[in-house]
């Protein structure tokens, strides 16, 4: 399926390299301003932004609201990543949002003598979009970081956590601390956030209460009765029973998170009671988390693409498939922590078998550099180098076959028919 919108800003920069909101503001006036008319959940985090979003969404449909959802990066196209009920934005709107934007191009180039970045096109069109189709609720996913990011042009009614982790220190900073304080850059005077307690959660107690932010932290041990099989995963919360579809221990987190935040909104007026957001989280899917794409032989991809992301799919395969003979297929971005991502694969599943691909595209770190770490630290783990197209010769009806490393790859997997 062609990609109008990729097709588009694939002319332009990812980045700036002194980044500010100015031109998704001067894109956003341009448009009329159209965040200003608009409610917003705004999410950061390092993981667990995308399954947040899900929760989000899905017990607010369900509650009766029309809800525009914009997440990134998107798995199969763009229009995936801007949906309002569900339904991506259609190409002859797209098609509509770029002639504008080709408009705003010039003028701005004439005007600040610098040139728009792709996901400040993205970001802007895409809340006209929603504007346009008359949202009673926005779901803003962050793309990076949270300060400097494009989506932070808004005043959220709540800002919301996911787990703060490392990755793109080469953006966002060195420490923990840097990276946390990066995030913390959504929260809003006089509104509202919800984190679940973690290590870098004093970083956004601290920003929260300097700008008399009402911070909600959920703490462990408010979670009880925990207990899973390989549909569900069970557990007590505020005195209420959770079922949830999505597989991991740390959808718990999301769960509950995504439930504080929905709390939160019923203090603005939005109708949505605990039956509706029990049910709704019951039959949550989220494509490329630990999705079961193929039953026979039996194929489960996961987009975990960093070392935190790797270690919660690691417990999550342990909990679920520990005696079962699994094989790898693995490919990473040349901009990944390959070597601790590696380190945490192979040490963990040593009586495994490994297949590292050169991915789908230029950014893929090759084949023979993964398996040339691989060989050399972990000898005795059978590892082998192959290509992606191949990936159907690879799977092992005997085994849980898992393709991790990047959501990137999810897209060619499907074409190729797996």
């Amino acid at each position: 399926m062609k990609d109008i919108f990729d097709d588009y800003l694939i002319g332009f920069k990812q980045f700036d390299k002194e980044p500010s909101l100015d031109g998704t503001l001067y894109l956003l006036k341009q448009f009329g301003n159209p965040e200003k008319d608009l409610k917003f959940i705004h999410i950061a985090g390092t993981n667990g932004k995308g399954s947040i979003a899900e929760h989000l969404n899905r017990a607010l449909i369900d509650s009766g609201y029309k809800v525009g959802k914009f997440v990134t990066p998107h798995l199969i196209s763009t229009n995936d990543s801007i949906c309002v009920n569900d339904e991506p934005i259609d190409d002859e709107t797209i098609k509509d949002l770029i002639k504008d934007l080709k408009k705003f191009e010039k003028k701005y180039k004439e005007e600040k003598s610098k040139e728009f970045t792709r996901f400040e096109l993205l970001t802007a069109s895409t809340i006209k979009y929603f504007k346009d189709m008359n949202c009673d609720i926005v779901i803003l996913e962050v793309g990076l970081g949270g300060l400097f990011d494009c989506t932070n042009v808004v005043h959220p009614l709540v800002s919301v956590f996911g787990s703060i982790a490392f990755d793109h220190m080469d953006i966002l900073g060195n420490s923990l601390e840097e990276i946390a304080y990066q995030k913390a850059g959504i929260i809003k005077e006089n509104s509202n956030s919800v984190i679940f307690d973690q290590e870098a959660a004093y970083v956004i107690e601290k920003v929260a209460k300097e700008k008399s932010n009402n911070l909600k932290v959920i703490y462990p041990n408010e979670i009880s009765d925990y207990s899973f099989d390989r549909n569900y995963q069970y557990f007590k919360y505020k005195d209420l029973d959770f079922k949830l579809n999505l597989k991991g221990k740390k959808q718990v987190e999301n769960a509950v998170v995504a439930f504080e935040s929905l709390q939160i909104l019923k203090n603005y007026n939005y109708r949505i009671s605990n039956s509706t957001i029990l049910d709704s989280f019951s039959k949550i899917k989220h494509p490329g988390r630990f999705e079961t794409i193929k039953k026979e032989p039996l194929v489960i991809f996961d987009g975990a693409h960093n070392p935190n992301a790797i270690s919660n799919l690691i417990e999550t395969i342990n909990s679920i498939f520990k005696r079962d003979k699994k094989r790898f297929i693995v490919s990473i971005i040349d901009t990944k922590d390959y070597k601790k991502i590696l380190d945490l694969l192979l040490s963990n599943f040593k009586d495994s078998e490994f297949f590292f691909t050169s991915g789908c595209k230029d950014k893929f770190l090759k084949a023979n550099v993964l398996l040339s770490y691989a060989k050399e630290n972990y000898p005795e783990v059978k590892s082998f180098e192959s290509s992606i197209d191949d990936i159907s010769h690879i799977l092992d009806k005997d085994s849980i076959n898992f393709i991790v490393g990047s959501f990137y790859t999810y897209e060619h997997i499907k074409k190729i028919g797996i």
